[in-house]
């Protein structure tokens, strides 16, 4: 099956705009699953899938997709039950060999424009380059940056990306920045980590940018209806938090207790669903600087917030436990896509919910 792949130029989306051709009109896969039960595995990636968002209308799937032959990522769009990759947005990584190109956290909107983030890192580089864009999915290949990262907030905290774009109303964003370091000089492991949540303002000529006061350390990030609503938690902290954007109010939307870890939130309606517990620990860590989560996923949990029922989803298959990060509910309410670590590579899986 052929499959339609836009390539973006570097300078575009550090500098300026620059066009090619949009995607191909029509089908190129089937949209069946390859798998079926729940929770059932949607993709079969060689390397790692990773950071599942809905389109607006469910109709599809988008997620960052690892190139087979390399270390770059693009953006990937899968029918809403699974099958084969309709569509592809990637960088021009065979033009420059030597750099890795990472497209990721996607977010679309109800008017068809396409947040993400672009990440570039080079074997001479200090540190990676990152630059938060905004297109549209007709014709991603024209979008144009809105933040280039790192760069210091205005409470002096250093932000080096952002992750988990959300969409608060047509004209604004909200997004969990995080701090990007290295374990050491030596083996320059990357440990991401959240610092804060950011609210972006694109009404004016240049995009405007102010911190959500209260979320320092924020582990996720999500947003259900209301434009002046956001709904957060913290790294180390079993609490979900509600908080309203224009007073400043901030509520326990629910707590899971027990000294647990609760993150990766998502809200619609009365439903909550969250990764609570497993394989996660936060604490400070001098060489870095500051607070660190590290988390290989865990159970998740959907929870009636109307009764306050609490119940954990199935987490194994065939006796094999799942660990789960990033869900993505989907906008009916009726099944959630999440992350699934499998020993060193990450695939997305698909639950139907009760």
């Amino acid at each position: 099956m052929r499959r339609a792949t836009t390539v973006l130029s570097l300078g575009m989306l550090l500098t300026g705009c620059h066009h090619e051709a949009p995607f191909a009109p029509g089908g190129y896969g089937s949209d069946q699953p390859f798998a079926t039960g729940s929770p059932r595995q949607i993709t079969f990636n060689p390397g790692n899938d990773r950071a599942p968002a809905w389109l607006p209308d469910e109709s599809g799937l988008l997620y960052s997709r690892q190139v087979v032959s390399g270390s770059d990522r693009c953006l990937a769009l899968l029918p809403p039950g699974g099958g084969r990759v309709e569509r592809e947005i990637c960088s021009p990584g065979s033009a420059i060999s030597d750099s890795t190109f990472i497209l990721t956290e996607p977010a679309a909107a109800a008017d068809g424009r396409l947040a993400y983030v672009v990440i570039v890192s080079a074997p001479t580089d200090k540190a990676s380059r990152a630059a938060l864009v905004l297109g549209t999915l007709a014709d991603p290949a024209a979008a144009q940056p809105l933040l280039s990262f790192p760069f210091t907030a205005p409470d002096t905290v250093r932000l080096d990306e952002a992750s988990q774009l959300r969409w608060l109303d047509a004209g604004s964003l909200a997004y969990l920045a995080l701090h990007v370091g290295y374990d050491s000089a030596r083996s320059r492991d990357t440990v991401r980590t959240g610092a804060e949540i950011v609210r972006l303002e694109l009404g004016g000529a240049t995009p405007s940018m102010a911190v959500v006061p209260g979320t320092r350390d924020a582990s996720s990030l999500a947003v259900a209806g209301s434009p002046d609503t956001i709904y957060f938690t913290l790294g180390g902290d079993s609490r979900v938090f509600r908080r309203a954007l224009a007073s400043g109010v901030v509520s326990v939307l629910f707590d899971f207790g027990g000294g647990q870890v609760a993150r990766d939130v998502q809200v619609l309606g009365n439903r909550l669903v969250a990764v609570v517990g497993g394989a996660v620990s936060f604490g400070y860590e001098a060489l870095l600087g500051y607070n660190v989560q590290r988390d290989g996923g865990g159970p998740l949990h959907l929870v009636d917030l109307a009764s306050g029922h609490d119940s954990v989803l199935p987490d194994s298959v065939a006796g094999v436990p799942l660990f789960f990060r990033r869900p993505a509910l989907a906008p009916s309410g009726r099944r959630l896509v999440a992350e699934v670590v499998t020993g060193s590579v990450t695939d997305l899986w698909m639950l139907d919910l009760p």
